[in-house]
């Protein structure tokens, strides 16, 4: 499970900046935004483009290189690991940018690209380009991108345009930041330092170097990260940031429980069975959620290195390790938060951010608890739409 050496730094990195991260988490909470400091560190340890094509400044690590990295993070606080991994798996998608939009947007290498795949857009064809309208919800880390994705349909009058199959044509324009109006929306229970507001465009054009075609097809640079299951990779990030917050609740817990004695008692909370029994079902819990999620990972890069194709039964696989691994995760912080008790409640413990943040992760759609009815499906050899993996 160990990453590549060509990236292996890039989890040291991560763990450097633990620090950093942990001094500014209550900022990030206030402000509803990834802290300036944070931001900044991130963009110039390459985080941000891990995942990006070598050819234009990334580093295209690999895929337990990459979990890895938003894990650890994810640890110190759990709205920086999720930028992180918007904007370090964005890098996936950018490979399948026309080659000459990408010299264009990577001139400049440490360049942040970040956005939103539903297609709320509106884009009409024009010569050379698009001219694009629309608004994105939940565009993570949208203050510290240069450039933002959100998908739209191209219309054709006052019709989408139809593609063979049927589907309306789509397309994800990538626009200058400075297009770009951010809109104040995000004000949420979890994961509030991510600053996932909404943003709009009107009436942009956009050159056709500059959009990725949906659904994808082939990318525009040849590496063989960009031949992983596009949203089995996604998937796992996202999971791998539930599993980080985890692992910072279960060790908040533990410092807690050998500190805290409650009013009249006169031994700490360790000292009490149910804190045992809680800290030993969460390590369980967390661990073997863990384990399933690399190992169905590692199988999946195998598979990808070896040049073989995968079934659609691996490819539930991979998915049902990634929603498995969020759901452990969450139940994990669920019991460092209620057996951490009323210390956990205040804004200054760690544990209720975890309690928030991590059931904010489970709410997206690649890990939902919905998921497992697909995965389940294409494991008992039922039909199931491909995209669904």
């Amino acid at each position: 499970m160990m990453p590549t050496a060509e990236s292996a730094p890039l989890v040291d990195k991560a763990r450097s900046l633990a620090p950093l991260i942990r001094e500014h988490a209550q900022q990030g909470e206030r402000e509803r935004r990834l802290p300036d400091p944070v931001a900044k560190a991130l963009r110039e340890s390459g985080i941000f483009r891990m995942c990006r094509p070598r050819e234009v400044g990334g580093i295209e690590a690999d895929p337990v290189t990459a979990l890895l990295v938003i894990e650890e993070l994810s640890r110190a606080d759990g709205a920086a690991g999720w930028c992180a991994m918007i904007c370090g798996s964005t890098g996936v998608f950018e490979a399948y940018v026309p080659v000459d939009g990408g010299k264009e947007m990577y001139a400049d290498p440490q360049a942040v690209t970040a956005g939103v795949v539903a297609p709320t857009g509106r884009a009409v064809e024009v010569d050379g380009g698009y001219r694009v309208t629309g608004r994105w919800a939940m565009a993570s880390a949208c203050h510290h991108c240069d450039w933002l994705g959100g998908a739209a349909v191209v219309f054709d009058g006052a019709a989408p345009r139809r593609l063979p199959a049927g589907i309306p044509e789509c397309i994800v324009p990538l626009f200058r930041a400075s297009e770009c109006k951010i809109l104040d929306t995000w004000s949420v229970s979890g994961l509030a330092g991510t600053g996932s507001h909404d943003f709009e465009v009107a009436d942009v054009f956009v050159p056709s170097s500059r959009c990725i075609r949906l659904p994808l097809t082939a990318p525009s640079y040849p590496g063989r990260l960009f031949a992983f299951p596009f949203f089995g990779f996604l998937a796992a990030a996202v999971a791998a940031t539930a599993l980080g917050i985890a692992r910072g609740a279960v060790d908040e817990l533990v410092v807690l429980a050998t500190t805290k004695t409650e009013a009249g008692a006169t031994k700490p909370l360790a000292a009490r069975p149910s804190t045992a029994l809680a800290v030993a079902e969460a390590e369980a819990t967390l661990g073997s959620a863990r384990a399933y999620l690399l190992e169905s990972v590692r199988a999946a890069w195998d598979a990808v290195l070896g040049g073989e194709p995968m079934t659609i039964q691996e490819r539930a696989r991979l998915r049902l390790a990634a929603t498995s691994a969020a759901l452990s995760a969450a139940r994990a912080v669920d019991l460092a938060y209620t057996t951490g008790g009323a210390a956990a409640l205040y804004a200054k413990s760690p544990l209720q951010r975890c309690f928030r943040d991590v059931h904010a992760v489970t709410q997206h759609a690649l890990v939902a608890p919905h998921t497992r009815e697909a995965q389940g499906r294409a494991l008992l050899g039922l039909d199931v739409e491909a995209s669904m993996l």
